[in-house]
């Protein structure tokens, strides 16, 4: 990561950070808040109190056409049922970022994009089992990515623009934590 990815990243805080697995594939990343009710972060995504790293399986795919995506839309339009983060691979020095970028580009951007999907994580309320109570959607870089990261924060339209730029040449998702 560049420094000055690194130095405008310190304007938005780390919500998580673990490895995203999907089939034998993991990669390890940091998820940055963007948008939203940062709450919804906090409830939804796992963490271990053994100090272990947490980890997100992805055992669902959805479709990245308009009809499904447009159930996201809605609820990203409630301030208080979502919330937005940036992932990005992260690493303990150089050489395991560049690892951590491959593995997020080859195993996860490149395959939900060619499978034209959107990866999906069910999570239940805390304490239980179920019914899941979020819906963490991982969607590879695309037009709506694109779109939502240039729209999606009207107070931060100073930053945003910035983010864009330095972000649109490294691997990244973007996570959309929606409630049930």
């Amino acid at each position: 990561m560049n420094y000055s990815l690194f130095t405008l990243l310190k304007q938005f805080p780390c919500m998580w950070q673990g490895l995203l697995a999907l089939k034998n594939d993991q990669a390890v990343v940091q998820m940055y808040y963007v948008s939203g009710n940062d709450s919804v972060a906090k409830c939804s995504l796992p963490k271990n109190t053994d100090g272990s790293t947490p980890s997100l399986r992805i055992f669902h795919r959805m479709r990245l056409e308009p009809p499904q995506v447009e159930g996201v839309v809605r609820k990203m339009q409630m301030e208080n049922e979502h919330c937005v983060l940036l992932a990005l691979p992260f690493g303990r020095d150089h050489i395991d970022v560049v690892n951590q970028t491959t593995a997020l580009t080859d195993d996860f951007i490149t395959y939900l994009q060619q499978k034209q999907a959107i990866g999906i994580v069910n999570v239940a309320a805390a304490g239980t089992t179920q019914p899941p109570a979020y819906v963490v959607h991982i969607f590879p870089s695309c037009d709506f990515v694109n779109e939502n990261l240039r729209t999606i924060t009207p107070h931060l339209r100073m930053t945003m623009p910035d983010l864009l730029e330095r972000v649109a040449d490294i691997p990244h998702l973007l996570i959309v934590i929606t409630t049930v």
